[in-house]
């Protein structure tokens, strides 16, 4: 569903890389993670997708088409995007936030009203109590399944996710994380999600893509990273959860 070839990124007339030569393929109705510290050209790889970034060089394919090729409004438009923060509109409403893309794709209000009513649910905020709310009357975990449903609501195959979880307290975020995932399955998306916890990337994602200094290192199965790292980096990473959890475990033996 979506393939990466020699990707790569330069500010400054190719004299220095953000992302340099990566190649990948995500098959559809798979989840890959993007994990790397700051600065590693996670976020900026997964923008490349959608073209919020232009590459430099190299070609991306989502559904066999060429996004370079493409209209990149339409483009984007045809592509789920959640990141960090949500971006909600605070002077629109709830059910206004979600309807905004089924707006610009040409819907009228009367129109999109079953739809938004229909996501809403899907995201566990009913519509009579939740759709006339401003953002600013949600919890963080509320406006991040907000953010869930508009990015869903033009029934994309593919979603893109920069650190979706990352501003939410553990309990929220355990549950978003079961939910994003309840809903990835529902729609059978192929999704992209950016990180830089590696516990939360081994527990949701079907491949995982570590990245160091804009260059991909490993591309593989969370089961087959924690048999064979295959560099001293990604064992790093690794070692992190695994440590924290038999130290969790030595407290119910203690």
């Amino acid at each position: 569903m979506i393939q990466l070839d020699n990707i790569s990124k330069s500010w400054d007339g190719e004299k220095t890389y953000t992302v340099r030569d990566v190649s990948l393929e995500v098959p559809s109705g798979q989840v890959l993670a993007l994990l790397g510290g700051s600065g590693s050209g996670k976020s900026t790889t997964v923008k490349m997708i959608n073209r919020l970034i232009e590459p430099t060089s190299g070609q991306i394919l989502v559904n066999g088409k060429n996004v370079l090729q493409q209209n990149p409004i339409q483009l984007r438009r045809s592509i789920g995007y959640v990141f960090q923060g949500v971006g909600l509109f605070p002077h629109l409403s709830v059910a206004d936030n979600v309807a905004v893309v089924l707006k610009l794709a040409g819907q009228k209000p009367e129109e999109s009203r079953p739809k938004v009513e229909q996501l809403l649910s899907m995201v566990h905020l009913p519509y009579e109590e939740y759709g006339e709310r401003r953002p600013d009357q949600l919890s963080g975990g509320q406006r991040q399944r907000v953010g869930f449903a508009r990015a869903v609501a033009t029934d994309p195959k593919v979603m893109l996710l920069d650190e979706p979880f990352g501003a939410l307290d553990p309990v929220t975020r355990d549950s978003l994380q079961q939910e994003f995932l309840q809903l990835q399955k529902r729609l059978k998306l192929t999704a992209v999600m950016v990180t830089h916890d590696m516990a939360e990337a081994l527990l949701l994602a079907d491949l995982i893509a570590i990245m160091q200094e804009g260059k991909l290192l490993r591309l593989d199965s969370p089961s087959e990273l924690m048999r064979r790292p295959g560099h001293p980096y990604v064992e790093a990473l690794i070692e992190t959860p695994r440590r924290q959890a038999n130290q969790i475990a030595s407290l119910t033996t203690a």
